[in-house]
């Protein structure tokens, strides 16, 4: 019989996932896909609706992406096809074949609707690990991010309130700072699924103020032995570009490679072309709140967690 994935971090984006992840691959008995996020499971997020910005800076050609042996370490992709997301499973239960755990860490499955029905009929006894962090604080990574990326241009304030007329925005399309912030919305439908107690919530918060014992929490959920987290494994410092207009131009020709880049040039990239994002300002942050205000609520009432301190 195949082997199967039976750990996934579900998101939410922009709140830790990537620390997490790269922390989760340092356990001897968890395996990582070669790529991050393959997102096969999100079967109403596919390339073709994406928009043309979007997919160039995305660079995903499933079938170019599949012919080379062994499958190249990549972020992000969007894999329709059953056999190939097999082939990724294949490679790395044949590269490290004492494991306990596959992991997809593929964020687009807690924002889509479809993704939780799927991976239910594919996995229905699989570890499901998700971190949910002040969706304000999400909203504003994700807009510095956008800003890196050369996805965006206006201001933060601009931004939140032109993607508020949407409802919704839509993945690949929009950058959706609201949509993906709508936690108790995703969560309804993977409850749908699967029984709360199989959905292992991290909350942001306790990760950044204590990391290793979140991690300790986490092992005891996944049956493991707990390790000591590496002083590395540190979050993502959010950034924005120095020159915005050279930075747009520089991302149409750059970003569409950034895969392939070495990562000590990109690191380098960073620190001369980036510099801290400024605080989000009260405006705009008692904009967010009171978007996120019901959510936020409805979230509580899920979980039973106390978010005052989100609003």
């Amino acid at each position: 019989m195949s082997k199967k994935v039976n750990l996934f971090l579900i998101g939410a984006a922009k709140s830790g996932t990537t620390a997490l992840a790269a922390s989760l691959a340092k356990h001897p008995a968890i395996a990582p896909l070669p790529i991050k996020e393959p997102g096969h499971f999100s079967t109403d997020l596919r390339t073709p609706v994406f928009s043309s910005q979007y997919n160039r800076l995305l660079q995903w050609d499933e079938a170019s992406y599949f012919k080379r042996v062994p499958l190249e370490e990549r972020h992000i992709g969007f894999v329709e096809s059953e056999s190939n997301y097999q082939k990724l499973v294949d490679q790395t239960a044949t590269k490290q074949s004492d494991h306990k755990y596959v992991l997809d860490a593929s964020t687009s499955y807690l924002y889509s609707v479809k993704a939780p029905a799927e991976l239910r009929h594919y996995a229905p006894d699989a570890k499901i690990v998700l971190i949910l962090r002040n969706p304000i604080e999400r909203a504003y990574s994700h807009y510095t991010m956008a800003l890196k990326y050369g996805m965006e241009q206006d201001g933060p304030l601009a931004a939140f309130q032109r993607e508020a007329k949407l409802n919704p925005a839509h993945w690949g399309q929009d950058e959706c700072y609201l949509e993906l912030g709508y936690y108790a919305k995703q969560l309804e439908c993977w409850l749908e699924c699967f029984p709360l107690d199989q959905l292992h919530i991290i909350w942001y918060d306790d990760f950044i103020a204590d990391a290793q014992k979140t991690m300790d929490v986490l092992m005891n959920y996944l049956d493991l032995p707990t390790f000591v987290l590496s002083e590395t494994d540190q979050l993502n410092v959010g950034t924005i570009p120095k020159y915005a207009i050279l930075n747009t131009w520089a991302m149409r020709i750059l970003g569409p490679v950034r895969e392939k880049l070495p990562k000590s040039l990109v690191r380098w990239l960073k620190q001369k072309t980036q510099v801290a994002a400024p605080e989000l300002d009260p405006e705009t942050r008692s904009f967010l709140a009171e978007a996120f205000k019901e959510e936020i609520e409805q979230l509580a009432a899920l979980t039973g967690k106390d978010l005052n301190h989100w609003k």
